[in-house]
């Protein structure tokens, strides 16, 4: 159901009539205000509503800031606005952000090119079209094609950039457009608005569109990626894919100078990198592992030890090189060890406790115990090992002593071979 009051005429679309005009005048026929935002509707417009897929346009009316612009099933488009219009004069004076509506004219007629490449080369119909400020994608039903036929499609595309192909804008009879070979059915019940590239494409589409393929520039693909049993197409056109290319070529020339190679050999000397990084990698946690090892030992040899079981208990410093985690873990490899362990990262508190396989010890229980004792203490866990934080540090010590006299009156069960 329409905001507007039904004895409104639908808008003149001028940017129908010319997409690249960029500023008019109108008269002002309806003000309005939904939910705080003021809002106009004109005779006649070259604001383009938001609609099929292209964002709507946005500029300026009588100088204030038109922040969206959309339109009812009854054609006529309202123009919201930053601040009101004054009430007089009824004729304002109206100035699309043109950068903005020649870059969506590229990417739209980018997109009806580069579908067409895919349905005309791949038998891929489009199902799905976005584009915003920052991105445009194409559906399509299947896998992602190889490399091979992308490459396909990327020639049908240049090919009919170069040839300069007409883009042209007509509004059919509804009987007339349903035999001219349209990629999808039309979705109205009156006049189709097709827009042809010359002997290649007819799609039933209200956007903005080029004169020519040459205006699209150049087109490249940059991602595909699979989205359950559809292709998700990521591409550039346009001014969008010239900084694009600048950027890669910026970054081209950055990483050859860095890694002292050639752009023939850049594959090759990123792989040796790589390789580099895991060995060392492999490397550190070798050595962390060693030192967490030695560290382990060390807290077990200074550890009490009682019915048969050491008994650690330790609070990390910032500066240490294990974490708790592994440092538990390597504790508790050991037979007949009990450990609790803290640490205080970032302000938070943090425990961790755990016991040997050979430990008749069942952590659960002391971890019910510990929440009833300590407000504010929480964790959980399993029979072998429990984890958790404490509101403050003077908490956290509280609620290790704790588990650590948990430990001590543990009865003799242990072996002391």
């Amino acid at each position: 159901m329409s905001i507007l009051p039904d004895s409104l005429p639908p808008t003149t679309k001028l940017y129908w009539q010319d997409p690249y005009r960029t500023a008019f005048t109108a008269r002002v026929l309806h003000r309005l205000e939904v939910d705080g935002r003021p809002g106009v509707v004109l005779n006649r417009t070259c604001f383009y509503p938001a609609g099929g897929g292209q964002p709507h346009d946005i500029g300026a009316l009588a100088g204030i800031p038109v922040v969206d612009v959309t339109g009812d099933e009854a054609g006529r488009i309202i123009h919201w606005l930053q601040a009101p219009l004054p009430d007089e004069p009824d004729e304002v004076h109206g100035e699309i952000d043109w950068p903005r509506r020649f870059d969506f004219m590229q990417q739209h007629s980018g997109q009806h090119l580069l579908s067409a490449a895919f349905q005309d080369r791949l038998y891929r119909p489009t199902i799905g079209f976005h584009l915003s400020d920052n991105s445009v994608t194409i559906d399509l039903p299947g896998p992602p094609p190889d490399d091979e036929a992308a490459a396909r499609v990327l020639d049908f595309v240049q090919a009919a950039i170069a040839e300069a192909r007409p883009i042209i804008a007509r509004l059919h009879p509804l009987e007339e457009a349903i035999r001219l070979p349209l990629r999808k059915p039309p979705q109205v019940d009156g006049p189709v608005r097709v827009v042809e590239i010359q002997g290649l494409d007819w799609s039933a589409c209200g956007g903005t569109h080029l004169r020519n393929t040459a205006e699209i520039g150049h087109l490249v693909i940059t991602r595909m990626e699979r989205r359950g049993d559809q292709t998700r197409v990521h591409f550039l056109a346009g001014g969008r894919a010239a900084r694009d290319h600048l950027e890669r070529i910026r970054i081209t020339r950055e990483l050859t100078s860095r890694l002292s190679t050639s752009l023939g050999d850049l594959p090759a000397a990123i792989q040796r990198m790589q390789d580099q990084v895991k060995q060392s990698q492999k490397a550190v946690r070798q050595a962390r592992e060693l030192l967490t090892r030695a560290e382990a030992q060390r807290l077990i040899a200074e550890a009490p030890h009682t019915g048969g079981v050491d008994v650690v208990y330790h609070i990390l410093e910032q500066d240490e090189l294990w974490d708790m985690e592994s440092l538990i873990k390597m504790l508790i490899s050991f037979p007949s060890v009990v450990a609790v362990l803290g640490s205080m990262e970032a302000g938070r508190a943090r425990w961790i406790a755990g016991r040997s396989e050979n430990v008749p010890m069942n952590m659960l229980d002391n971890l019910a115990e510990l929440k009833e004792t300590f407000a504010g203490v929480q964790g959980g866990g399993s029979r072998d090992l429990i984890q958790g934080v404490a509101p403050d540090f003077d908490t956290l010590t509280k609620a290790l002593h704790l588990l650590q006299a948990f430990a001590f009156d543990l009865p003799d069960l242990i072996s002391e071979e």
